[in-house]
């Protein structure tokens, strides 16, 4: 009975603090988006993680000096959209709260799947795109991207996978030894998401005989440019339309690419024999590991290297005859008084392998 009298003087006393009882709750809502879009900002700010937990400041360091430090983290790490949104900071605030409730050393590795979704959001133009050539190399993303190789589904990070860790043990699409036949190549290492040479020679190289690329060499950077070595001049064009082959004067192409990755290697991810079991099965292990979970060819497979060597004595197999056996002797008085090959021979005769020169004996420029 009391209950009726009680309702109607609630009724009453908010009928007539209705302005305070309005000013109070957008003061109430106020406050709390203001404190939580101060939470989301503080906690989505790559300073956060990367500063207070001393096992993301590799990964923090290597963020902020990459292309991509005007990029948040959650942009790349959180699915697009706002239920993706949701679930990142959900999944985020559990993983603080572990770290900072967890009072043994971590000491697992630490591992990110990243969306090729979220990478579409600014890049999408490139999957269109035609082919590019990046620092001499001839790439097409949409090949790579759009259809399987090699019975591989490819993903973004499956080329773009370098995340820190390993940076000193692997190279990068701009390795300084890239620069042993390309002279023109700049060292421009990005740290965070760079390409990385070993996950491209992995599926060029492997299982090809002589170890030579699957789509052959002059499909990724066609032949070098001429070029100078011990004062003699090389035209890769002219022996390549003729059909020499690269390993005709080339050895050492590639290292490590027919390496078997050892069983017991899965075990430092995966401690289910059932999953073992599926070592052998080719299908299984990328779609997996490769398509579905984003894990980077250099983590189960050996780093392969492509570092290419010209054959001894390679010159004189072919050219043995080019020049008489005595011919210093008997052109010692012109050697003497500085006469140069072109000065009695024709010009083309010699400088197709030695400096290019004209007649007059200066060098060509």
């Amino acid at each position: 009975m009391d209950r009726v009298p009680l309702v109607g003087a609630i009724k009453n006393w908010i009928s007539a603090h209705k302005l305070p009882i309005v000013i109070v709750l957008i003061v109430m809502i106020s406050g709390a988006v203001l404190v939580t879009e101060k939470a989301l900002d503080i906690t989505e700010n790559p300073a956060f993680c990367g500063k207070n937990c001393h096992i993301m400041r590799p990964y923090y360091d290597s963020w902020y000096t990459s292309s991509h430090n005007d990029v948040r983290c959650v942009d790349c790490h959180y699915e697009p959209g706002l239920i993706g949104h949701v679930k990142g900071k959900i999944n985020g605030l559990i993983q603080f709260y572990s770290y900072e409730t967890t009072v043994e050393e971590y000491s697992g590795k630490l591992y990110a799947k990243v969306m090729d979704k979220n990478c579409l959001v600014c890049h999408e133009k490139r999957i269109l795109s035609s082919d590019i050539g990046y620092l001499g190399v001839n790439f097409s993303h949409k090949n790579h991207l759009l259809q399987p190789k090699r019975g591989i589904g490819l993903t973004c990070t499956s080329c773009h996978s370098m995340l820190v860790i390993g940076m000193s043990e692997h190279r990068s699409v701009t390795d300084p030894s890239c620069s042993q036949c390309h002279p023109n190549f700049v060292q421009q290492d990005v740290g965070h998401i760079v390409v990385t040479t070993s996950s491209c020679f992995t599926c060029h190289f492997r299982d090809v005989p002589g170890n030579t690329s699957i789509s052959g060499c002059p499909s990724c950077h066609g032949p070098p440019k001429e070029m100078h070595h011990n004062y003699t001049n090389f035209n890769h064009t002219s022996h390549v339309s003729k059909g020499y082959d690269c390993l005709t004067c080339h050895t050492n192409v590639s290292t490590n690419a027919n390496d078997v990755v050892p069983k017991n290697k899965c075990y430092s991810c995966h401690n289910i024999r059932e999953r073992v079991d599926k070592y052998d099965d080719f299908s299984f292990i990328h779609k997996n590991h490769v398509t579905n979970n984003k894990i980077a060819c250099y983590n189960c497979h050996s780093e392969v290297k492509h570092t290419p060597k010209i054959k001894d004595n390679l010159c004189a197999g072919c050219h043995g005859q080019e020049h008489p056996k005595d011919w210093l002797t008997t052109h010692k008085k012109e050697v003497l008084i500085g006469k140069v090959c072109s000065d009695c021979h024709q010009p083309k005769d010699c400088s197709n392998c030695h400096a290019k020169i004209v007649a007059g004996g200066k060098k060509a420029v």
